[in-house]
């Protein structure tokens, strides 16, 4: 009888662990089930990432990426804790104002759409033309779907966000190698801003894994992988429509990173090309310099990008300005822009998008905390002409498409920027082409070191022995 017993409490005991852990995966799924949607694709995206890389690369590019995810998990269920005692409130856990805004927005368009009370100002919200993106649709469908999902939908995009980064990583690793993919790659996801708009629900993790996927299809073309051409090429152009969708302007700059990267690559393989094109260069620009009507286009382009900046100038937070002060003194369009202060204006445009702001310039404790970062920005700065040196030695079409995805992008925001807080997010849309050059920079300087350090140890071990 002992014996029996025994045995049944064993079997028993033996489904305890299952039962409850079925009990918790539903308890789980019933408080947000698109989180568990998304654990089964960030399991399958961190998989297929390290396939086909030898052990000790596979095993450490998954143990990076799975400590990439489970810490924006536990931020995420961290957000959920602080939100506990507001969660009726459709503005529960927002990042910032575009955040609530975005999700607020999805659950109006989802409550028209099934039916439940809203009045003139839920229409009103709905049918705005600003920000309709197939982002705020997919958003929208996926509260109709799974009920509101403040705290799934940034689970999903965290997975979005991880899965273009190991995409680039597999594509900086076949052109540069292991040791700059390793620190780009441990650079994306963990620095704090690009670290929390990850999370955010916005449109951010998209457009960065859109535009990894884009960046791999270019990359993929030439190199004759085993996808169809024709295959490279729908998913190519499927890109190019959701980023110009995604973003306005999106489609242009994409379609111009790519041409400028193509035909930086055809330029500088040869010196008589660049010659060329260094000689067509001056030409072009001294003849803008005299030729009036050319001038006067210069101009009239310049001034549609001032009133832009103006704009921003004239937002709430700290601003900047690029133009000269007696432009600023009423928030109206800058007009009567002369040729020398149109070029005046895209000079201190391209000089402010890397260094603003400067340390003296910090006025808010938001900024302060933003410091180390802008500090590792300098740093990327710094490294990124001996990246495109090296770059160009291991792979100079991967090292021209960086520099083609990133110019153009860096441009217009250069040019049509005027607010601190704006300029410091939007620059995490070229930070994942610019991490990638800086990292072969710093590869290169630390084997530089190495080299010559061991050949001075040679040189110091062969003066100490005997003649």
């Amino acid at each position: 009888m002992t014996t029996l017993i025994r045995v049944y409490d064993t079997r028993v005991m033996g489904y305890v662990p299952p039962i409850a852990a079925g009990l918790a995966l539903a308890a789980a799924f019933t408080a947000s089930p698109l989180t568990i949607t998304a654990l089964p694709l960030a399991i399958g995206v961190i998989h297929l990432a390290g396939r086909g890389l030898p052990d000790a690369e596979r095993r450490s590019l998954q143990a990076i990426l799975w400590a990439a995810f489970g810490a924006r998990v536990a931020v995420i269920a961290a957000l959920f804790l602080i939100g506990l005692p507001s969660h009726s409130d459709v503005s529960v856990g927002g990042l910032s104002g575009d955040d609530a805004y975005y999700f607020s927005r999805a659950i109006r368009a989802r409550d028209l759409m099934l039916g439940f009370a809203a009045g003139k100002y839920d229409y009103f919200v709905v049918s705005d033309s600003y920000g309709q993106t197939s982002y705020l649709q997919l958003l929208t469908w996926l509260q109709v779907v799974f009920g509101p999902t403040p705290y799934g939908m940034r689970v999903l995009n965290a997975t979005i966000y991880i899965a273009g980064s190991a995409l680039l990583f597999r594509t900086v690793r076949r052109g540069f190698g292991s040791l700059p993919a390793f620190v780009g790659l441990i650079v994306l996801l963990f620095l704090p801003s690009l670290f929390f708009w990850s999370i955010s629900l916005l449109k951010e993790s998209m457009f960065c894994g859109l535009t990894a996927l884009l960046l791999w299809t270019v990359m993929a073309l030439p190199a004759g992988r085993r996808v169809p051409t024709i295959t490279l090429v729908a998913i190519g152009a499927l890109c190019l429509w959701l980023l110009g969708d995604l973003r306005r302007g999106g489609l242009i700059l994409a379609t111009v990173g790519i041409g400028l990267g193509l035909a930086l690559r055809i330029v500088l393989a040869r010196p008589g090309r660049i010659l060329l094109a260094a000689a067509a260069l001056v030409m072009v620009v001294t003849a803008g310099a005299v030729t009036q009507p050319l001038r006067d286009r210069f101009v009239s382009a310049v001034t549609t990008a001032a009133q832009v900046q103006a704009g921003h100038v004239f937002t709430v937070g700290h601003a900047y300005k690029l133009l000269d002060e007696g432009f600023y003194m009423y928030p109206g369009s800058p007009e009567g822009l002369t040729f020398e202060q149109a070029a005046r204006f895209v000079a201190r445009g391209a000089a402010s998008f890397a260094l603003v702001p400067l340390p003296w310039q910090i006025e808010s404790r938001g900024e302060l905390a933003f410091l180390p970062e802008h500090v590792l920005w300098y740093l990327m700065l710094v490294f990124a002409p001996i990246g495109c040196v090296a770059g160009w030695k291991r792979s100079p079409l991967l090292t021209c498409v960086l520099i083609g995805f990133a110019l153009p992008t860096a441009a217009a925001l250069a040019l049509t920027n005027g607010n601190v807080g704006t300029l410091l997010r939007l620059r995490g849309l070229v930070t994942p082409q610019l991490v990638w050059i800086a990292a072969v920079g710093v590869v290169a300087v630390w084997e530089t070191v190495l080299q010559r350090s061991r050949r001075s140890d040679t040189g110091l071990v062969i003066a100490d022995q005997p003649s």
